[in-house]
């Protein structure tokens, strides 16, 4: 059990000093560190002393909220870590903490154990749980190709090592080699994704050229007399004019709209759509370029067709629902469409607003490729 304890710290150290190097700059980088200290109290924790132990048990009581946190970072456009979500990866690592003096003492009754302990545990599986669902659903929809990859692969992972290690500490069912095991191999894992991927991995570059997207040969013929570098670029300023075309045409208004359904559109392949929307327009997530799209259209008929009712303005550029259209309104404008439409309707003839009037029209979004 030492031995595969040592492996395992030996491991864990080893991606520390890693991640330290390259990722501590990034609030990602520094999340995952966290992550890092969290698994280390997880396997050391048989061999600290009864009385330090409580450290250990809350450090890895952090880690379902900081893989939550961690998912967040990496996969969502505009992470939402003010939620019912986070809310609940808050408590299930802030109440178990603080109550764990009271209960383990015996001073809290059913009730406040069930509060300040069970639900806490219910809540460790439901962020977990959330956070794998949300890398299975919006890995695809990440333009940069070599961290998408890198991404998956790091944090199914990670995912699955924090979901054997909290369901074998909430139910008692595992063995003491089952911590070394778990964290040995799944630390050696990441470990080689992180050395042998480190331009794509974990990158929160800005939006433009990423320095871990490497362009995909392309394969068509070229002319003899054309160099590789001529031949790219006349290819992206090809696709570039198809994309400005197909979406002038309003073809970002179908519902559930799919990077896939928008490349068969076109008629080039899926890696190129990708190339370009991410390094031509910048853009690192294809929902975010489609509602940047659609938004831009509701926010110029909120104000030109004052009268228009904003579920049928939402329905006409494609989203489903009025709660959806409102949430990615918010996101990008910061306010709601109804708002949005009264302050500029009263910010046209109302020369006591210019201020908040120029606000939002520099916040009202272009129409990129269009």
């Amino acid at each position: 059990m030492l031995t595969l304890t040592g492996f395992g710290l030996g491991c864990l150290v080893s991606l520390l000093l890693v991640f330290w190097r390259d990722f501590r700059h990034l609030l990602v980088g520094k999340v995952f560190i966290l992550i890092i200290i969290a698994s280390a109290a997880y396997l050391i924790d048989p061999l600290v002393p009864s009385h330090w132990r409580w450290i250990t048990s809350d450090l890895q009581t952090a880690m379902p909220a900081l893989f939550w946190v961690l998912c967040q970072l990496v996969f969502a456009a505009r992470p939402r870590l003010v939620s019912v979500w986070g809310a609940m990866a808050l408590y299930s690592f802030l109440t178990p903490t603080l109550s764990r003096p009271f209960i383990e003492a015996g001073l809290w009754p059913e009730w406040g154990v069930f509060l300040g302990w069970k639900l806490g545990q219910w809540f460790e599986y439901v962020v977990v749980l959330h956070s794998l669902v949300y890398v299975v659903r919006h890995w695809r929809n990440d333009l940069v190709e070599a961290r998408r990859k890198a991404r998956l692969v790091l944090l199914l992972v990670l995912g699955s090592a924090v979901g054997i290690a909290t369901v074998s500490l909430n139910f008692g069912i595992y063995q003491e080699v089952t911590r070394s095991i778990v964290v040995g191999m799944a630390t050696l894992m990441i470990l080689f994704c992180a050395v042998s991927s480190r331009d794509g991995l974990l990158e929160l570059a800005p939006p433009g050229k990423s320095a871990g997207e490497m362009p995909v040969p392309d394969q068509e013929v070229r002319h003899p007399m054309e160099s590789p570098r001529q031949t790219a670029r006349q290819t992206d300023s090809d696709d570039a004019e198809k994309l400005a075309n197909l979406m002038a045409s309003g073809f970002y208004k179908q519902e559930k709209l799919t990077l896939k359904q928008l490349a068969k559109a076109i008629g080039i392949p899926e890696y190129r759509v990708r190339r370009l929307i991410n390094q031509t327009l910048g853009y690192r997530n294809f929902n975010d370029y489609i509602n940047q799209l659609r938004i831009a259209e509701a926010s110029s008929r909120l104000v030109n067709t004052p009268d228009e009712p904003v579920l049928n303005i939402s329905l006409d550029v494609g989203y489903r629902t009025l709660s959806s259209f409102n949430r990615a309104f918010r996101d990008i404008m910061h306010t709601t469409p109804t708002a949005y439409r009264q302050v500029m309707r009263s910010a046209r003839g109302c020369a006591a607003a210019p201020h908040y009037y120029r606000f939002l029209s520099s916040k009202r979004p272009s129409v990129p490729g269009v």
